[in-house]
């Protein structure tokens, strides 16, 4: 999973990146002071890059991070009470998103986003004193995660990580990690069509290069 981020990266660093990479970045506001910080949680404005098909652009926009959903809990049922709760989905599995009649297939197949990121956090160790990992990709200052948009129950469009299993780098921290790409295969995942997007949806190769360093993270 993935439950906290970074992107100390600002719109013009994201702008030469991706244009040197992909193609035009369209930038239609500046909110870095708000938006610029090193431990971005779920529920926070973000941004995310998106591709507008119709007009062949590719856009930076914000949205909130989590998409508000009905849950089903068992757990409450056995006790009597309504099993289905509003909860905010901050990361989506690409299992759950590929499966025949998921609802996660159509968004992923409409409204795809990338994260910008500098890194990304996991905790490690035993359960009361574990300790944040700043996890980053060696010689990449910014790279992406996969993500899908939606409309929730809350009416507001808001967006979430796609997740998949670990490569061998990161099953020594958890068992799951982002989908993360570089540069330009984030423009190819956002251009792409709904069976090679999601094939693209696969841990990061093991030849990348990544890192892991202890964070100061509350």
């Amino acid at each position: 999973m993935c439950g906290r981020y970074e992107n100390a990266a600002d719109d013009e660093e994201l702008r030469k990146e991706f244009e040197k990479h992909v193609g035009e970045l369209d930038i239609s506001y500046d909110i870095d002071e708000v938006l610029k910080t090193e431990n971005i949680a779920p529920t926070n404005i973000v941004k995310v890059i998106t591709f507008d098909k119709d007009d062949n652009v590719f856009k930076l926009k914000t949205l909130k991070w989590g998409i508000k959903s009905k849950v089903f809990d068992p757990s409450r049922q056995a006790k009597g009470k309504d099993p289905f709760i509003e909860k905010d989905i901050f990361n989506s599995k690409i299992e759950t998103i590929n499966k025949k009649g998921s609802k996660w297939k159509k968004f992923m197949e409409d409204s795809r986003c990338v994260f910008p990121m500098t890194a990304f956090y996991e905790w490690t160790g035993e359960k009361g004193s574990k300790i944040p990992q700043r996890i980053s990709i060696q010689r990449t200052h910014i790279f992406f995660a996969g993500g899908i948009i939606a409309d929730g129950v809350d009416k507001k469009q808001s967006a979430s990580i796609i997740t998949c299993e670990p490569n061998k780098f990161m099953k020594l921290v958890h068992t799951r990690m982002p989908v993360l790409f570089r540069t330009n295969d984030a423009g190819e995942f956002l251009r792409a069509q709904l069976d090679a997007a999601s094939d693209m949806s696969i841990p990061l190769d093991n030849d990348i290069k990544m890192k892991l360093e202890k964070a100061l993270l509350k």
